[in-house]
């Protein structure tokens, strides 16, 4: 190991596929209350009609007087008596959330037995965010947490976000926001399009509003350096800007209270990692950066990113690092079913 400027830092050069499982028909939702809460309403219920421990459904929800969908899968180990761990994982523009479950492999027992994955759907495939988009999705995350916490045995100390491209870049519109950045433990967006309304674009110093209810927002960013499509070190796009990652990640330790100095460690032969802060905060920020890939979900296994002409397979798996993070950081002082408080674990 050894310490380094994230300046420095940054000019480094850089076994089956998944199949996603059969979806059960859409299932009508009450609209969600939009008042948020952390109450155990949802253990000691029978699952819904047609739902089981292992499978995944559709739900239909309304938000923001619009209908919406999103995917629910159920882990092997759910039970209405124990509280779930649940983590939300957003597609990228132009695909689905069927898209973004057989990439991510959260569902897969191999990598997850135990946490609740919600896999939202975008209004035309896009997200709050990227330009253009005036849909509120910050609202639809909040409503479809309503809806989940009432109705399943929720940990609601141990709900995390992530997603991949626009996906990601909500994962940092949700840490940022003062609501759901208190609702959500940890982030964790893999190859993030943060878009930022600024002109001219200075990719090295433009700042992003940001406003956590908390402090100390466990931030993960997984980026390769051969993304041609949300390029490593930023740039204008779709006449917004884009900040070089290492700046972005810098932001966020800044903003964490954890300075610029960072811990480096090998994940792979292609990849490192740079951990931000020490003590009881060592890695609260983290940056995985693979010099040889491009915009994909890292896998060591065939997936539907690395097997597009010109891509190919990781030499590390994204997913059980997210998994590995997310099972670090819990919210402080948020009852669980069985009414103890959620600790954060480190």
């Amino acid at each position: 190991m050894m310490l380094l400027s994230l300046f420095s830092l940054f000019t480094l050069t850089a076994a089956a596929s998944v199949i996603p499982p059969k979806v059960s028909p859409a299932s009508p939702a009450s609209p969600a209350s939009p008042a948020s809460s952390a109450s155990p309403a949802g253990c000691r219920k029978s699952l819904p009609k047609g739902q089981s421990a292992g499978k995944v459904s559709s739900i239909n929800i309304t938000s923001s007087g619009e209908r919406r969908t999103f995917l629910l899968s159920l882990p092997p180990k759910y039970h209405p008596d124990t509280p779930a761990p649940v983590i939300l994982s957003y597609h990228g523009n132009s695909r689905d959330a069927e898209y973004q479950l057989g990439l991510d492999r959260l569902t897969s027992p191999e990598f997850n037995s135990a946490a609740v994955v919600i896999y939202p759907q975008g209004i035309d495939e896009k997200w709050q965010g990227m330009p253009g988009v005036a849909t509120d999705d910050v609202r639809f995350t909040s409503d479809i947490l309503d809806l989940v916490q009432d109705q399943y045995c929720i940990d609601s100390a141990r709900i995390s976000a992530t997603g991949k491209s626009a996906g990601g870049g909500l994962c940092n519109l949700l840490a940022c926001d003062p609501e759901l950045s208190s609702r959500i433990a940890a982030f964790a967006p893999v190859s993030g399009a943060f878009y930022i309304d600024s002109q001219p674009c200075r990719p090295e110093s433009v700042q992003f509003p940001c406003r956590p209810g908390r402090k100390d927002v466990p931030f993960l960013e997984f980026h390769g350096g051969k993304d041609d499509t949300i390029a490593y070190q930023g740039g204008a796009r779709r006449d917004e800007c884009l900040p070089s990652i290492p700046h972005f990640v810098r932001q966020w330790a800044t903003r964490d209270d954890l300075g610029t100095q960072n811990t480096t460690t090998a994940v792979s032969r292609d990849a490192v990692a740079y951990e931000f802060g020490q003590g009881e905060k060592a890695g609260l920020v983290k940056h995985v950066f693979d010099s040889v890939i491009g915009h994909d979900w890292p896998s060591t296994a065939p997936n539907q990113d690395n097997q597009r002409e010109g891509h190919g397979v990781a030499s590390y798996d994204a997913t059980p690092m997210i998994l590995d993070f997310f099972a670090k950081h819990a919210l402080r002082n948020v009852r669980t079913c069985s009414g103890a408080l959620g600790a954060i674990a480190r």
